[in-house]
């Protein structure tokens, strides 16, 4: 079976780039602003009921630019007059096109659910729904219908489209973002064409793509997604690494840490070091630092090195706010436990 041109999509996007390029860069450049500003007002704004209120405006704002973007690209593709206030004409189609976004990203994210593979498929497959809302005023069921009927046979190859999409925008994105403004254009409107082409295929003019182009495909799809559920299993490890009581664990390694290279260093010197960088190198290899604050512990000699004092504070202890303290090691002590001697110390502030 015979589908779309990848090439003859980008020449396409790119001829009707050229027509209008700075009114496309700025259709960008004011979609992202606004888009923005909504976000950041959304999050910054506190109480529940005007924070509530403002997220669900800010998701509104998104679904309307949505609508509007699509509705300009596909005039723009089609050579109709348009300008930016036809960002806000869809409007009366908001109900559906909410409807079938939401729709197709349940589909899409039980795919995902199950193993990943079918929630690509199904958002290759649903990938016109929105179009076909905003330039065929469809209804959601109907919308989902059609995106299926008109991708059948194709979407390996808007699978291979998709991923040239990426690496170009990947390019822009390289020029210090300012790529960017020509490359999302261009790609929109290279999406905008296969759409038209897919709604009515002319199969004596397109191209087979080769068993060789599906497997290089699967491959780069399998590198991607495995990296991502790397990178995404590491996040999460390192979230449950970063508890309150790892690092209490960690601090309490820390301070014995010190006091050893401190009682190293008494027995060498007949004193306790003045400071922690006084045991760098020859007793510690580096100065420990607290596991969430990175600053060092808190460390104070006295009597000229006849005692010290380390210190650091817990945050799952709230006996005297958490402050736990050690002192100049009891030789005697450590040689009959192992273990210095260690105590909470009421009366130093916690920093």
């Amino acid at each position: 079976m015979r589908s779309f041109s990848k090439k003859e999509a980008l020449a396409y996007g790119w001829h009707r780039f050229k027509e209008r390029p700075f009114f496309l860069a700025g259709l960008f450049l004011i979609t992202t602003f606004l888009s923005a500003l909504s976000g950041f007002i959304a999050e910054n704004v506190s109480g529940v009921g005007i924070g509530t209120l403002l997220n669900l405006l800010d998701f509104a704002v998104q679904i309307i630019l949505g609508m509007g973007t699509t509705l300009i690209l596909l005039r723009v593709y089609d050579q109709v007059d348009t300008d930016y206030t036809d960002l806000v004409e869809p409007i009366h189609l908001f109900w559906k096109y909410l409807a079938v976004t939401v729709l197709a990203t349940i589909v899409i994210l039980f795919g995902f659910v199950l193993f990943i593979i079918p929630g690509i498929i199904a958002g290759i497959a649903l990938a016109f729904t929105s179009y076909l809302v905003i330039d065929r005023n469809l209804r959601p069921v109907a919308a989902l219908k059609e995106s299926l009927r008109i991708t059948h046979g194709h979407r390996w190859n808007i699978l291979i489209f998709a991923l040239v999409l990426f690496l170009l925008n990947i390019g822009g994105a390289l020029l210090l973002g300012f790529g960017l403004l020509v490359t999302i254009p261009v790609s929109a409107l290279a999406t905008v064409h296969v759409y038209r082409w897919l709604l009515s295929p002319r199969e004596e003019e397109g191209v087979v793509v080769s068993v060789f182009a599906k497997m290089m495909t699967a491959f780069i799809v399998a590198v991607v997604v495995g990296g991502i559920a790397f990178l995404l299993f590491l996040f999460q490890s390192s979230l449950v690494l970063d508890t309150p009581s790892i690092r209490d664990a960690q601090r309490r390694t820390d301070i014995t840490q010190i006091q050893l290279g401190a009682a190293l260093y008494y027995d060498v010197n007949g004193a306790f070091p003045p400071s922690l960088a006084a045991l760098i190198p020859d007793y510690l290899e580096n100065i420990p630092v607290d596991p969430q604050t990175a600053n060092p512990y808190p460390y104070t000699a006295f009597a000229q090195g006849a005692d010290y004092e380390v210190c650091t504070v817990l945050e799952t202890v709230a006996e005297a706010g958490g402050v736990y303290c050690e002192y100049g090691l009891d030789l005697s002590a450590l040689e009959e436990t192992g273990q210095p001697d260690s105590f909470f110390l009421e009366d130093v502030p916690a920093e």
